[in-house]
């Protein structure tokens, strides 16, 4: 019996879209950052207070060539977190949101993933306000730099403003010094700070649904990857027996990542770090960063098959537990062994 059930898109439209896309990815970042820098221009603030914070950023693009460094990402993350205080004091934030972990072993573009799960939520407190909500975005198929990093930062500090604009809050925020001597890890710590500060306006953490969702789109990303490799590829989610935990979610996102590292591996590839859990005391917010980890990992291995497409966006899932969660991350931990596998074929 074939073990293997065939997706719609096997062998047809989605392998020839893979190998009809090999062009390199336009860089969006410079457009971002221009159209970032109208948005704030365009804001009826204090204008002096204004062209202040907006002279912080562009200061870092008055050269081309100037090499951006994670000290520059820093920089703005502090900014991005004076400004979401201003957000929590004016329309009534009443929790005590706890600080970060310090990180380890962070590369840019972790980074980024990170800046979407940022995002993301600036989405939902624009949604919850009856504003237009922002897009998340995806982390581009390349090599990411800080440069890149920054763009998105840049894109989320306009979204802010936008609801400081369409709220009538005029409290300025110190446009926050440089520091040199920052690393990736301190720029993730930052944001990672700036998504919990997120949490009471956006109206809670995050939660199964949205781990769920990551664990969809991994599926989505290994199904590019199979298709390239032409390797096997199984959508048959496993049977799960009991109720699991978030504890239980992260142990199979652990085993995932070390699968991860495996396919890197045989792929001739630097290999990625295995997302950092405590196991101790498992949220679905500390589950959903692991899973965004491995859809960072995901993306540096489309770069390095030149898989130039990006997934496709799916809706937001509705009342998933735990279970469900396992249960993906379960057909992930499969398919992941079956491409490995192929890779050494």
């Amino acid at each position: 019996m074939n073990m293997f059930r065939t997706s719609p898109f096997r062998n047809g439209s989605l392998a020839s879209k893979i190998n009809n896309n090999n062009r390199k990815p336009h860089s969006r970042i410079l457009a971002t950052f221009l159209a970032c820098c109208f948005v704030l221009l365009g804001t009826p603030s204090n204008a002096v207070e204004e062209r202040g914070w907006v002279q912080s950023i562009t200061d870092w693009f008055d050269e081309d060539d100037e090499k951006v460094t994670p000290s520059h990402v820093f920089r703005a993350t502090e900014d991005l977190i004076a400004e979401i205080q201003i957000l929590r004091e004016e329309l009534g934030a009443d929790d005590y949101p706890p600080e970060a972990e310090a990180q380890e072993d962070r590369a840019p573009v972790h980074v980024y993933a990170k800046t979407l799960e940022v995002m993301s939520k600036v989405s939902r407190v624009q949604r919850r306000l009856g504003m237009d909500a922002a897009e998340t975005g995806q982390i581009p198929i390349k090599k990411v730099e800080p440069r890149d990093v920054l763009g998105s930062v840049a894109a989320i500090l306009a979204e802010l403003r936008k609801i400081k604009t369409q709220m009538v809050i005029e409290s300025p925020i110190d446009a926050a010094p440089f520091v040199g001597g920052k690393t990736p890890s301190t720029v993730y710590k930052n944001l990672a700070d700036a998504s919990i500060l997120l949490d009471n306006l956006a109206g809670g953490p995050l939660t199964p649904n949205d781990v769920y969702l990551n664990a969809l789109y991994l599926i989505d990303e290994l199904e590019l990857i199979a298709a390239k490799l032409r390797a096997p590829l199984t959508l048959d989610v496993p049977s799960v027996e009991g109720r699991k935990t978030p504890k239980d979610v992260a142990q199979q996102v652990l085993r995932a990542g070390y699968k991860m590292v495996n396919l890197q591996t045989r792929l001739g590839m630097d290999a990625s770090s295995v997302p950092n859990l405590t196991l101790v005391r498992v949220t679905p917010s500390e589950v959903y960063d692991a899973t965004n980890m491995l859809l960072a990992e995901m993306t540096r291995i489309k770069h390095h098959l030149a898989i130039n497409v990006p997934r496709e966006v799916r809706p937001d899932p509705r009342n998933k537990v735990p279970t469900d969660v396992f249960a993906q991350i379960l057909l992930i931990i499969e398919n992941l062994d079956t491409i490995s596998a192929s890779a050494d074929a």
